[in-house]
This record gives C-alpha cells, sequence and structure tokens, in this order.
C-alpha cells in the first residue's frame, strides 16, 4: 500500500514546526496555515498524498513536531502517527 501522509488542515494552528524540519515538504501558506507540498487530494481541508520510503523520516518528523496533532502518516494502511 505504500506511506501517506495526512493533513487535517483544519485544525492547523500554523505554528510552522512541520515547515522548519522538513521544508522539502512542507511550506507556510499566505493565510498562516501549513500546506503539505504536492498534496494530490484536498477535500473538506484534509490535505493527503503518497510519499516513498526515502520522504518517510522528514514527513515523520513533521508530524511528531505538530503540537495539535494535524499531520498523520500511515504506513501499509496503519496509523503510526
Amino acid at each position: 500500500m505504500g506511506i501517506k501522509v495526512i493533513h487535517e488542515r483544519n485544525i492547523c494552528i500554523g505554528c510552522a514546526a512541520c515547515a522548519a524540519v522538513c521544508p522539502s515538504h512542507w511550506e507556510m501558506a499566505d493565510d498562516g496555515k501549513s500546506d503539505l507540498i504536492g498534496h494530490t487530494d484536498n477535500t473538506n481541508d484534509i490535505q493527503s498524498k503518497e510519499v516513498d520510503q526515502t520522504q518517510f523520516d522528514g514527513n515523520m518528523e513533521a508530524a511528531k513536531s505538530c503540537p495539535v496533532n494535524c499531520i498523520h502518516v500511515e504506513k501499509d494502511g496503519e496509523r503510526l502517527i
């Protein structure tokens, strides 16, 4: 199944921790909230994208850095964070 990163943007408080630890996948938008760069889905303010193993560690660090837990990483259908 692979690795999927999910961002509940509606919960984001705009602290920029994700963009600081993983700038290749996270950026701050004009409205002060973070965006998952290259997301392929944006339904009800939830962004997601599939990533490969080389992108796993950075996105895990971004998820761990989020104080409101709005970033999730799933691997083979199992939510890791």
